[in-house]
């Protein structure tokens, strides 16, 4: 059975109740490229209205990215993103909203099981969209803001489903990162350049004020630099399974010897499995991973294995939360001393019991933990304070 346990809407995300998940099931060796599941029947790189999905979008002229850091609200030229790969060819669909289940009752709040979004998964693993419009009020009567999700190694923006569904008050990009999803077929050029892509992709979409960005693991590396290149585009920051002190050799030799394995469907199932996912899923997941790269994913591992951060980081003045989960590999929070020294306002916690793709694996806490972040500067009560 699926885990991706949600609240009904009006509720989806909240902090004040949670349904306790399915026993764990050991993540799979985190060589800086981890898998992730999840999706939902959409089109690729169309925004979604609150009805129906509106017309794509035509390319604007690209103009060269401005990749100074400065401080926010200077004038800065805006950046721009590069011409998108092929979209989809499947039509456009409404977007498929997930039947509430069973209730669980309390005296705090009701949560509401949906059903499992493999019903709607689509057989493109590039054929999410990026864009997702907000579909009802915000319970607080301020103006819908937005956030950014940004996806880690071996999957696509399919991955953030169980986020875009929660966050329905809110405008959510899920851009696809170059080399995964419907950029599949891009070359990696380095995590300078995502940053500046997804910059781009902020500056084009967002029009209040600026965004709150969270990124896992490749993604919070990228998040990372798009506040030290662009800190002017970020209203808040939350990362979590970052490798900043960087990564053991060992581990290293290990993530290399899977590279062998990428274009075997049978490694992607056995993958999938350790997450718990279904069979819709899965087949969605070693879909989307025997399209990978082999290329792209090696210069990944080697910018990201030896850790390190971006230059100018200090620049960005914001708030910023850093998260492990206390089940993945221990060299995630080691790293929390090298990034405080560059983000001293920077808060740390650890999800207890929690691997490295906790999004799919725990939802509800991690929707909670956005929601908190993003809407009070709190990190959310149930993360720990790590031991020093």
């Amino acid at each position: 059975m699926s885990r991706h346990h949600e609240p009904a809407a009006g509720g989806a995300g909240a902090d004040e109740e949670f349904i306790d998940q399915a026993p764990e099931t050991p993540a799979p060796v985190d060589g800086g490229a981890e898998p992730k599941p999840d999706s939902k029947a959409k089109t690729s790189g169309e925004k979604e209205s609150a009805g129906s999905p509106a017309p794509e979008k035509p390319e604007p002229a690209k103009a060269a990215v401005d990749t100074s850091a400065t401080a926010k609200g200077a004038v800065k030229e805006k950046p721009v993103r590069p011409p998108k790969a092929p979209k989809s060819a499947k039509p456009p669909t409404k977007p498929a909203v997930a039947p509430a289940a069973a209730k669980a009752e309390s005296a705090a709040a009701t949560v509401v099981e949906p059903a499992s979004p493999a019903e709607n998964l689509p057989r493109d693993p590039g054929g999410y969209p990026e864009f997702h419009a907000p579909t009802r009020a915000r319970r607080d009567g301020k103006a819908a803001q937005t956030i950014v999700f940004l996806h880690g190694g071996n999957v696509a923006n399919w991955s953030w489903d169980p986020q875009v569904r929660a966050f329905s008050d809110y405008e959510v990009l899920t851009p696809h990162l170059p080399g995964f999803g419907a950029r599949a077929d891009e070359d990696w050029a380095g995590l300078d350049s995502a940053a500046d892509d997804v910059a781009a992709v902020i500056a084009d979409e967002v029009s209040n004020g600026g965004a709150h960005l969270v990124g896992l693991s490749l993604g919070g590396a990228i998040a990372l630099r798009v506040a030290a290149r662009h800190p002017e585009l970020v209203e808040s920051l939350m990362i979590s399974g970052v490798p900043a002190a960087g990564v053991s050799a060992s581990m290293r030799a290990m993530s290399r010897m899977q590279l062998k394995l990428f274009s075997s469907e049978w490694y992607w199932r056995f993958q999938a499995g350790a997450y718990g996912m279904v069979a819709d899923e899965k087949e969605l997941f070693a879909d989307h991973g025997t399209k990978l790269r082999t290329d792209n994913m090696r210069a990944i591992m080697d910018e990201v294995d030896p850790g390190g951060l971006p230059d100018k980081l200090g620049d960005y003045k914001g708030p910023a939360l850093v998260i492990a989960g206390s089940k993945e590999p221990k060299l995630v929070a080691k790293s929390f001393p090298v990034l405080e020294r560059a983000l001293p306002q920077a808060q740390f916690r650890t999800a207890a019991g929690r691997h490295h793709q906790w999004n799919i694996e725990d939802p509800i806490l991690f929707n909670a933990t956005v929601r908190s972040w993003v809407e009070k500067g709190i990190a959310h009560p149930r993360l720990q304070v790590p031991s020093s």
